[in-house]
């Protein structure tokens, strides 16, 4: 139908409805009570099924002020002991057609339909494929009712008949039938409609029913809706068979097992359980997720990673439904969804098939519905089917489904069982806000075709930074080389930045430029201001926001107290100097190593833009190398730039910092404390952690040169007797004496335990 005639239509319309004159108040009673017999109420008791509450997501509606679709709760009508309600329309004495709830069975605890006082048991006895309807069946006629004689030939003005519990009494309405006509760009006509509405004429004959909110402008509408396309609720069962046999070849469980994370009992600014975007304890080593079989050899696994949890990644392993484990090798990350993909070290049959159909064709329509989740070791799904009722434009312009409930884990599969859309998420972009979440991980559903195009596009699409990594690699930073302290409204107005930073609420101020960093060589100096950070691929500048909370940090750490310390909680002891790794270093690592990157600073009264590229940061305390002497109970690391910083120390100064003393060790014992430095030992320089285990090998007697900080100390321990135990540990660690001075060295020998 072209333009010119869907005008000539509207016209036509137009002219036909100003023919008669409107129908009066009494005629409208007397059309709405000829109908009466006709109209009945669906009532849906609902339960919860393994603890989790139900779910409908056809209880939608869209609402006349804002334009989109709400949903009523049908959990909160479980708490309000009452069922679910909707109208039905009888078709025969048996058949009642209502809405779909888009709910699984094993949340409805009975259902029946109801006129007046009657009441009579029902079940599904069919799904309209391209309606949100589905027929039920009576167990015996509704006394007092009477079905509907549809009149396809019945001829307009239309009228809308609806019939909806308002005000809290059931009500039916009548009104005209819109007459504007809608034109889409995909050449799609139609007329909007009340949803779930029977169309008459003006002597209340019934020509149709629509369960959607518009219907097509050509009339092909018209006509009872027994003729409308139905999947019968026997074959809908051998369908959803089908669909789990279908789901257990291609969407599997993929166990990924990481390495335990380097401790990190000494931070500062995680003072709380870490959650990674998925809503997954970040720190964990073992981890259930779903997979997407593509193809023989390569499954794309549905777990959105920072690239921090991906460096632990040691082992992937696929789980068939049938069939042994299949070991599986990391492949890549993609950059713009939040999975990865691996490969099989043995194929696997049955891979998924993508829907090439535009999105907006399943307006509607009946489509298969897989929730599957992964609780511990075991896969649980639950089978059904679901309806795209909205759409909505989303990133990139692209057209994506308006989610109505919970989607987490619901994949939708058209009835040749082919994938139209997943649950997954778009990887988020790295934002510099020192700010942490208990995100979700944004999962959305997504169609399953934009992936498919990432997909085919895939050597531009790898995530080059998020890969496992060794356990030596897994801490490396980002390096700018310099320290910043988080702008507030005083030092904003100070330095005349409030314009630039929102009046102090970002930017940050450098403190300190390490000699021979990026920042050095590209003249930045102590007293500039950064503001934030322009990045290739990010549509949006980074604005530079820190936290102005040490939380109980380097300032107020309690040199002169640690003897009174119990040994157990000496590995609890925050970092006495600022962490390498904070939001800013750690935001800049997220970028990926060799992204180029342009800073803009305010200096002198003008801002400067300087050309940085992501690299790798000298090594910092965590990820030293280091030395584990097991006769000693103690762990040393190398020197490093910021420890190095913070001790005052020059580059060519000895010395190794202890970084862990084990409670009853020798080294405890001793009196040795974490954060102590270690210049010497038997009188010989240490450099490294390397010159440190040549020295002590072999020896029966050690004496160690300790700087406390500024004070220093000689320390004896006897390598020939067995370490003490920690209760004479604490006695003898009250007898010990105060740190003095370096210029006059204490000496503090190690004796053989008494029994």
């Amino acid at each position: 139908m072209t333009g010119q005639s869907i005008v000539l239509l509207s016209l036509l319309l137009t002219a036909t409805a100003t023919d008669k004159e409107p129908l009066s108040p009494a005629e409208q009673i007397a059309l709405l009570d000829g109908l009466a017999p006709s109209l009945v109420r669906i009532e849906c008791t609902l339960q919860y099924d393994k603890g989790e509450p139900p779910e409908a997501r056809g209880l939608l509606e869209r609402c006349p002020n804002c334009g989109r679709y709400h949903m009523n709760s049908a959990d909160e009508m479980v708490s309000e002991e009452r069922p679910m309600e909707a109208s039905g329309f009888l078709l025969s004495p048996t058949q009642v057609l209502t809405a779909d709830p888009l709910m699984h069975p094993r949340f409805v605890k009975d259902m029946v339909v109801r006129f007046g006082s009657a009441s009579v048991k029902a079940k599904i006895s069919g799904y309209a494929t391209q309606q949100n309807a589905i027929f039920l069946e009576l167990s015996e006629p509704l006394p007092g009712t009477r079905p509907l004689a549809f009149d396809a030939a019945g001829t307009g003005p239309y009228l809308a008949v609806t019939y909806k519990n308002l005000n809290g009494e059931w009500a039916a309405n009548v009104a005209a039938m819109p007459l504007s006509i809608t034109s889409t760009a995909s050449n799609r006509r139609f007329c909007a409609t009340p949803s779930q509405c029977l169309v008459v004429t003006r002597e209340g004959t019934p020509v149709a029913v629509s369960m959607k909110d518009q219907v097509s402008a050509d009339e092909t509408w018209k006509g009872s809706p027994q003729g409308w396309d139905t999947v019968p609720a026997q074959d809908m069962t051998a369908t959803l068979k089908a669909l789990e046999d279908r789901c257990n070849q291609c969407l599997l469980r993929v166990a990924l097992s990481f390495r335990s994370p380097k401790s990190q009992g000494q931070e500062r600014y995680r003072s709380y359980s870490y959650y990674d975007e998925d809503g997954d304890d970040a720190d964990a080593t073992e981890r259930n997720v779903m997979g997407l079989l593509l193809d023989e050899k390569r499954v794309m696994v549905l777990a959105q990673l920072e690239a921090k949890v991906t460096a632990r990644l040691e082992r992937v392993v696929v789980h068939p439904a049938q069939g042994k484990p299949v070991p599986a090798k990391f492949d890549c990350s993609l950059t713009d969804y939040g999975c990865l993909l691996v490969m099989l070290e043995t194929p696997l049959e049955g891979a998924v098939r993508t829907s090439q159909r535009p999105l907006l064709e399943y307006r509607d329509q009946m489509l298969l519905s897989a929730d599957l989740s992964v609780k511990g070791e075991t896969r649980i799904g639950y089978y059904g089917h679901d309806r795209i009722a909205a759409f909505t434009t989303g990133w990139k312009q692209r057209v994506y489904p308006e989610s109505v409930g919970d989607m987490r884990g619901v994949f939708l599969f058209d009835r040749d069982l082919s994938l139209v859309t997943l649950p997954i998420a778009r990887r988020k972009k790295v934002t510099l806000r020192e700010e942490y979440s208990y995100s979700s991980g944004g999962v959305q559903m997504t169609p399953a075709m934009y992936v498919q195009e990432a997909l085919a596009d895939l050597p531009n699409q790898i995530d080059l930074n998020n890969v496992p990594l060794s356990e030596e690699e897994e801490n490396r930073l980002a390096w700018l080389g310099v320290e910043l302290q988080a702008l507030n409204r005083e030092l904003a107005r100070a330095n005349n930045v409030s314009e630039l930073t929102g009046d102090g609420r970002s930017g940050a101020l450098v403190t300190f430029v390490h000699p021979g960093s990026p920042a050095a060589k590209a003249g930045i100096e102590a007293g500039y201001i950064l503001i934030r950070l322009h990045v290739e691929g990010h549509p949006k500048p980074l604005e530079v926001r820190l936290s102005d909370d040490r939380y109980g940090g380097y300032e107020s750490f309690p040199w002169d107290r640690l003897d009174e310390v119990p040994a157990e909680y000496l590995e609890q002891l925050p970092k006495p100097w600022p962490d390498a790794e904070n939001s800013f270093t750690r935001a800049l690592t997220d970028l990926g190593f060799g992204k180029k990157y342009t800073a803009e600073f305010f200096h002198d009264g003008q801002v400067v833009r300087k050309e940085f590229e992501v690299i790798v940061s000298p090594p910092h305390f965590d990820s030293a190398p280091r030395y584990k002497s097991e006769s000693l109970g103690m762990t040393v690391r190398n020197l490093t730039y910021e420890v190095r910083r913070y001790f005052q120390k020059k580059d060519d100064d000895p010395g190794v910092i202890v970084s862990k003393i084990e409670p009853g060790g020798k080294a405890s014992v001793a009196g040795m404390i974490p954060y102590e430095i270690i210049t010497h030992v038997n009188d010989n320089a240490v450099t490294n952690v390397k010159d440190f285990e040549k020295l002590i090998a072999d020896q029966k007697q050690l004496r160690l040169s300790v700087n406390r900080k500024t004070q220093g100390r000689i320390v004896k321990i006897d390598m020939t007797t067995p370490a003490g135990g920690k209760g004479l540990m604490d006695k003898l660690r009250s007898s010990l004496r105060r740190p003095r001075p370096e210029t006059e060295p204490a000496e503090t020998t190690t004796t053989q335990p008494r029994e």
